[in-house]
């Protein structure tokens, strides 16, 4: 594959081990969702000439291919197959002729990640798609810019994602070494841990409320991403002089700046000075479901069951919340129903507690309620002029990601995708589907 290595820009911004899983869904609710998300899938069609060159994971091709593909394994649909292959070979001739950054949810390491997961969910074998990709992320993590984003979307963190998937290969122990070396080099330290600093240049307009310099506690762009990545490189053996002690850093200063919320404590979205922090929505992006879920598998993955309680403690807090106080107004993964759906279900994967089952199904209902109207008298190319409870067809917040968790509620296949959200029980995408 043919990168153009352009490092990630400062414009504002707009993995444990668990059992195997088991369906969330019987009955008419898994009936309906099973439905539901193979309509939607049929609503997959880039619209404008514009989405038709969008080759990104978050809200283009790349993200489709990745959607089909595990429908692909899910349903053993070949149909789906082909069209994976189709979005992922129209991403890489994107790739191929434009210049794009190496954020993992916009630039060419996404198109690149879901090459990787989308061959191996195939089962595709023959010539190595990433080999160039590793040499060119090897190479500018040597050089990489000291104003550049450290988060998941936009930085650092994604490129360790993108690593995870590659491993055992050797270029993937570079890749993450260099990652390590980048955020060891840019952790700052007081007297509650370690945190990274996150420029108020980095912050979209929806952020108004933070236009200062501060620290970010979200799993998207701030240390609730940073850290199931660090734990996951020591799990594996690497680094470990450096890595642990950032982990246990970054741990102890999140836990450190939680707020006290109507249920108990919670976790704010920044933290910067002269704002009184307060509790953040409930999403995945921002909030007490992503980190919850983050931090419970960092806890699997070096052993420490004081993260693991804490992390179900907040879980808990955040399944018996009101839906009135979650701010979900959407279905998409992001900060949407079928986001919560998904963390939940993981989550109660992983520790088998009935409030978070029950509160996966509560939004697997909520999505169900959000979406099968839209769905119902709208054609496959989305020509109604009503506006569906996504946006657009991609994953991150568009259609495909709702039929990934819905699909993922429904069966008993592992939902190798959501490592792109780190919240994936598998320590890379290949482990169980090779």
């Amino acid at each position: 594959m043919c990168v153009h290595a352009v490092p990630a820009s400062d414009a504002p911004v707009t993995e444990g081990a668990g059992a195997s899983p088991r369906a969330l869904l019987s009955g008419a609710l898994k009936d309906r969702s099973l439905l539901l998300a193979g309509a939607l899938t049929e609503t997959l069609h880039p619209m404008s000439a514009a989405s038709r060159r969008d080759a990104s994971l978050a809200g283009g091709l790349a993200g489709l291919a990745v959607c089909r593909g595990q429908f692909a394994r899910t349903r053993c649909d070949q149909q789906a197959a082909d069209a994976a292959l189709t979005n992922l070979e129209q991403a890489i001739d994107v790739l191929a002729t434009e210049p794009l950054t190496s954020s993992l949810y916009g630039g060419f390491i996404g198109i690149a990640w879901a090459a990787e997961v989308v061959d191996r969910l195939l089962g595709a074998g023959g010539e190595d798609r990433n080999g160039d990709v590793d040499d060119a992320l090897t190479k500018l993590l040597a050089r990489y810019p000291e104003h550049a984003p450290y988060d998941l979307i936009h930085g650092l963190t994604g490129l360790g994602v993108y690593a995870l998937a590659r491993w055992p290969r050797p270029g993937a122990t570079q890749c993450l070494l260099g990652v390590v070396e980048q955020l060891a080099r840019r952790a700052r330290q007081d007297h509650d841990g370690v945190y990274w600093w996150t420029p108020a240049s980095w912050r979209g307009p929806q952020w108004a409320r933070y236009q200062r310099d501060g620290v970010d506690l979200g799993v998207a762009h701030g240390i609730g991403g940073v850290i199931p990545l660090l734990a996951r490189v020591h799990k594996l053996g690497l680094a470990q002089q450096t890595v642990r002690p950032l982990l246990d850093g970054a741990v102890g200063w999140l836990l450190a700046h939680m707020v006290d919320g109507a249920s108990g404590p919670t976790v704010p979205a920044s933290v910067a000075d002269g704002i009184e922090p307060s509790p953040a929505r409930t999403a995945w992006c921002y909030g007490d479901p992503g980190v919850a879920a983050a931090l419970l598998l960092a806890a699997r993955d070096v052993g420490e069951p004081a993260w693991e309680a804490a992390a179900t403690g907040l879980a808990v807090r955040a399944a018996a919340r009101p839906p009135d106080q979650t701010g979900v107004v959407d279905a998409g993964l992001c900060h949407g129903s079928a986001g919560l759906a998904h963390l939940f279900n993981r989550m109660y994967q992983m520790t088998a507690e009935p409030a978070l089952a029950d509160a996966a199904r509560f939004w697997v209902e909520r999505t169900l309620d959000l979406c099968s109207a839209a769905v119902r008298g709208r054609d496959a190319a989305l020509t109604d002029a009503s506006e569906p409870p996504w946006k657009g067809p991609g994953l991150l917040e568009g259609a495909s990601g709702v039929a990934l968790a819905l699909e993922a509620a429904s069966t008993a296949v592992e939902p190798v995708w959501d490592q792109m959200l780190l919240v994936s029980t598998t320590g890379t995408p290949g482990a169980e589907v090779r």
